[in-house]
C-alpha cells in the first residue's frame, strides 16, 4: 500500500522562477512537470524529502499569500541557517513556540512556508 501524501498547491506567477528559488533557497528538487498545452499554464511538482508542493501558474489553483507549515526532521537551526545563506527571504525569525521551534520564508509570490522541529 502507497503512504498518504498531501500536496499543497502553491500559486505561483512564473513556476520557473519560483523553481528555481525553491531549489537554491530552500533545497527542493523538481520531480514533475505539466502544461495541458504549449502555452497555457505551468504545473511543477517539487519535493524536500517528504514534503512535496504543487507550484502552480493556474489561477483557480488558489491564491497567492497563503501559509503551509512543516515539521521537519532536520535541525531547524542548521535549516534556518543554510536558507539564509542562499539568499531566502526569511520572514520569521527562529522563535520557539508551544508546539515547534520554528521559522517562516516568503518565497517570491508571498507565499509563506514555515519550518518547525515538534516538540514532545
Amino acid at each position: 500500500m502507497m503512504p498518504e501524501l498531501c500536496m499543497p498547491y502553491l500559486r505561483v506567477k512564473n513556476a520557473l522562477a519560483s523553481l528555481d528559488h525553491y531549489e537554491r533557497c530552500l533545497g527542493f528538487r523538481k520531480v514533475s512537470e505539466h502544461r495541458f498545452a504549449t502555452g497555457l499554464p505551468l504545473c511543477i511538482g517539487i519535493e524536500r524529502g517528504e514534503l512535496r508542493f504543487l507550484l502552480t501558474e493556474h489561477t483557480g489553483d488558489g491564491a497567492f499569500g497563503i501559509c503551509v507549515y512543516c515539521y521537519i526532521n532536520d535541525n531547524v537551526d542548521e535549516y534556518c541557517h543554510q536558507c539564509r545563506a542562499a539568499g531566502a527571504h526569511i520572514s520569521q525569525e527562529l522563535e520557539d513556540m508551544s508546539w515547534a521551534r520554528d521559522f517562516g520564508v516568503k518565497d517570491i509570490d508571498g507565499n509563506v512556508i514555515r519550518f518547525g522541529n515538534r516538540k514532545e
